[in-house]
């Protein structure tokens, strides 16, 4: 068997000029490279922008929940209002008015964090229990 003397290449030699692109590698390279920044940077930015609107939902929810548990707890309890109920998320301040026999309005102002957020009224029946009207 012969033995094979030479070097082996993907690509025809060419004589003195086998390694000319003619330019055409660095600006597709550098093409190539800012649209995979620029998809990498735009990717970043959904992502956070996600994760501070389902920050901000979860929020919501939580002051919703802690509202809602204060209203059911009032409503089952009746009368004397009482002035703070503590939930996991946060604090909610009471008040009850009596408008009508069979009427009550409870006002209720949330707190979380040193923050006082807008109150929620909501006028219910005191004997069926069922709430009229929230606003």
């Amino acid at each position: 068997m012969k033995k094979w003397k030479g070097t082996f290449t993907t690509f025809p030699l060419r004589r003195g000029n086998h390694l000319n692109e003619k330019g055409f590698v660095l600006p597709f390279t550098l093409l190539l490279l800012m649209i995979v920044l620029l998809l990498a940077f735009a990717s970043k930015d959904l992502f956070i922008s996600k994760y501070q609107y389902l920050l901000n939902m979860k929020s919501i929810h939580e002051r919703n929940v802690s509202v809602s548990y204060a209203i059911l707890f009032e409503m089952e309890n009746g009368f004397p209002p009482l002035d703070q109920v503590k939930t996991n998320f946060g604090e909610v301040m009471t008040t009850n008015r009596v408008l009508t026999q069979q009427e009550a309005q409870l006002e209720m102002t949330f707190k979380r964090n040193e923050k006082v957020f807008l109150p929620a009224t909501v006028v219910y029946n005191r004997e069926t229990k069922q709430i009229i009207r929230w606003e």
